[in-house]
């Protein structure tokens, strides 16, 4: 029976092949059984992922979850962007405009991976640079939110974005961000001095 489930396998007839490889668990629940099976299991994920990929879908999706963020609907933002990275795992556009909107939802750890994996696809992709800058500092991590800011400005030193943003950051650091607050009264002040900076990508 592995023999068979495994020429189906090959065959890429993924459901008749997991169905065998259980039967086959059933009769000999043994290592190299249960290794093949999670082998079908993991490769019809990775066949199903694929095929659902389209660039043009994920676009589409891009464009309703900044319609949701329009009318201020983050939540359903999020899920068109969710899907729309599901179409295009690779969509710098759509990482940058999921992390925007993070941050309105005051969800900084979600907010960093987006903008970190925006940098992941591309180094060059300034407006990141810019996001994974607000993350930190709203997370009140100003030296890293710092370093953020000056990477991107490496590549673009004339950027007003990134220049109004550290000198921000800098005010924050100087001024201590009232250091009597509590981290949620903090990064609600800090929110309210980054929302001129969180614009979309187009």
């Amino acid at each position: 029976m592995a023999r068979k489930a495994n020429a189906l396998l090959q065959q890429k007839k993924y459901d008749e092949s997991i169905a065998l490889y259980q039967k086959a668990m059933l009769e000999d629940n043994t290592h190299v059984i249960k290794m093949a099976l999670n082998k079908a299991k993991d490769t019809k994920k990775k066949e199903e992922a694929a095929a659902y990929i389209n660039p043009e879908m994920a676009e589409t999706h891009r464009e309703k979850g900044n319609e949701r963020v329009k009318e201020g609907n983050y939540p359903k933002a999020i899920k068109e962007y969710d899907e729309g990275l599901k179409r295009d795992p690779k969509s710098k556009a759509i990482f940058s405009n999921r992390c925007a909107t993070y941050l309105k939802l005051m969800e900084f750890p979600s907010a960093l991976k987006d903008a970190e994996r925006c940098l992941e696809l591309d180094p060059t992709f300034v407006k990141a640079y810019l996001r994974k800058g607000n993350c930190h500092h709203l997370m009140i991590e100003y030296h890293k939110a710092m370093k953020s800011y000056d990477d991107g400005l490496k590549l673009d030193a004339g950027n007003a974005e990134l220049t109004q943003a550290k000198n921000k950051t800098i005010m924050a650091i100087q001024s201590g961000m009232g250091g009597g607050d509590n981290d949620e009264e903090r990064a609600r002040h800090a929110m309210a001095d980054h929302r001129s900076s969180s614009g979309w990508t187009s």
